[in-house]
């Protein structure tokens, strides 16, 4: 009995010990966001809906991101994110506090896939049917964004999933 505790003592540490720091956030109504944020996203995204705004407390400086965990107010607070939903889409938009877009994350199901992507589809799985498709676009600041489709084909009652990027490139088939 000591030894399956002991064991079972040992399995939580090692599992604690891989967790990860949870970023506080800090959820704000419309009325908290510095006005040239909302001017922005109106701007950026008008066919979205804001969803959510938070404040998280990161700092940029140059390709670090560093995590402030004094921050009392919410006026120090230097950066902002929106979630957005629209047209099957949700994106999680980054700004910092002079409105500057920094990072984007946008998620989308069925939707119309790249002409590229398409193409190879066809070429490759002939007689294959698309039976649902996942799309994820992560883009930060001054770096080329980049785009990954999950694609799930059928046919004969047989399925698989093929990851490919944007230009039709095949990353994996399972």
């Amino acid at each position: 009995m000591k030894k399956t505790i002991v064991g079972l003592l040992l399995v939580g540490f090692v599992f604690q010990s891989y967790a990860q720091d949870v970023l506080f956030e800090a959820k704000l109504k419309k009325e908290e966001v510095p006005s040239v944020i909302i001017e922005n996203i109106e701007e950026d995204y008008p066919d979205f809906i804001v969803d959510e705004y938070t404040a998280v407390p990161l700092e940029f400086i140059e390709s670090d991101v560093i995590v402030d965990r004094n921050i009392n107010s919410n006026d120090d607070y230097s950066t902002y994110q929106v979630t957005l939903k629209g047209k099957g889409e949700i994106l999680v938009a980054t700004y910092n506090k002079n409105g500057e877009l920094l990072s984007t994350v946008e998620h989308g199901k069925n939707v119309e896939l790249p002409k590229a992507v398409a193409h190879t589809l066809a070429i490759t799985y002939p007689g294959w049917n698309l039976i649902k498709d996942h799309y994820k676009m992560i883009h930060y600041k001054g770096l080329n964004k980049h785009e990954r489709y999950k694609i799930i084909l059928e046919n004969s009652g047989k399925k698989i999933r093929v990851y490919t990027d944007a230009n039709g490139k095949f990353l994996k088939a399972l």
